[in-house]
């Protein structure tokens, strides 16, 4: 029995936890999840929240994360983006709930670098090499097929199993 793989759907669901975060542009970012049902079950009738933390700079690694969005999630959504972020900046996202001004963390993402805003500048002091030796007619490889077009066809029906009938 044989499996046709190209008619086979994916599952739209993987019953795992799975939180994963990506940088778009130097000013937006993707999250998209996916809970588990164990965890659904654990949110208790409470709506899901998402939070969004700036990471401090590795050299001042004493300092608390910052929060940046604390968001409410609309029913069965399961992707965010973030836009107006700061380019060159770390950044972190949490699903959790929130119960009496206290957060349960469910999933804690990645944490993603912004690119800069602009491109990095080319230093002044580059030394470009210059190019001595062009050639002004192009060279014939050693592997390419060299013959009448009518002899090409009929090596590329050979290669691709085409029986010549006669």
């Amino acid at each position: 029995m044989s499996i046709i793989i190209d008619r086979m759907e994916l599952p739209r669901w993987y019953d795992e936890n799975k939180i994963v975060f990506m940088v778009v542009n130097p000013t937006t970012a993707y999250l998209y999840w996916e809970l588990a049902f164990s965890q659904c079950k654990a949110l208790q009738g409470n709506r899901p929240s998402l939070r969004l933390f700036e990471i401090p700079a590795q050299q001042q690694h004493f300092e608390q994360p910052r929060l940046v969005k604390s968001i409410v999630l609309p029913a069965f959504t399961d992707n965010w983006y973030f836009n107006e972020l700061q380019s060159g900046r770390q950044y972190q996202a949490e699903i959790g709930w929130e119960q009496n001004h206290v957060f349960f963390s469910i999933l804690r993402s990645n944490t993603i670098s912004m690119p800069p805003a602009t491109p990095l500048a080319v230093p002044s002091n580059v030394k470009w090499q210059p190019v001595n030796h062009i050639s002004e007619k192009p060279t014939l490889h050693a592997n390419r097929p060299v013959g009448s077009v009518d002899e090409l066809i009929q090596q590329m029906s050979f290669y691709m199993g085409i029986k010549e009938v006669s």
